[in-house]
């Protein structure tokens, strides 16, 4: 019993420590504010302060968006080269997103459409 009790502690504190990094990330590698990602998540900006101070695990819901956004770091990184080239198509009006910008998308907490266009450019499909 102790041997799981130990398991899901260190669990807990993995998922309390990936959920921080992927906050920090967003807010400094992606440029949302702390209100903007409470939005794309779903949850309260209050609730962001204790992910990233590692108080609460966040839920399978919020966890699967935090893995989202991940993946869109990642691929925002393998498919453009360097930051400026990154910034400048989340800041760009594209055409497949009905000219909206993928930034204003994240933004407003829509975010599978931005790693789906993401998904298509990397895999090599016409965008």
């Amino acid at each position: 019993m102790k041997a799981m009790q130990t398991s899901a502690t260190v669990v807990c504190q993995l998922e309390k420590t990936a959920a921080k990094e992927t906050i920090e990330a967003a807010l400094e590698y992606l440029g949302l504010s702390k209100v903007e990602l409470a939005r794309a998540l779903g949850v309260d900006r209050r609730t962001i302060f204790r992910y990233r101070n590692r108080v609460n695990v966040p839920s399978r819901h919020v966890r699967a968006k935090m893995e989202k956004l991940r993946e869109i770091q990642h691929l925002l990184s393998e498919i453009f080269d360097g930051r400026d080239a990154q910034l400048n198509w989340l800041c760009s009006p594209v055409p497949l997103l009905r000219g909206s910008r993928p930034i204003d998308l994240l933004r407003r907490g829509d975010i599978d459409e931005v790693l789906s266009i993401l998904a298509g450019l990397h895999s090599g499909a016409q965008m």
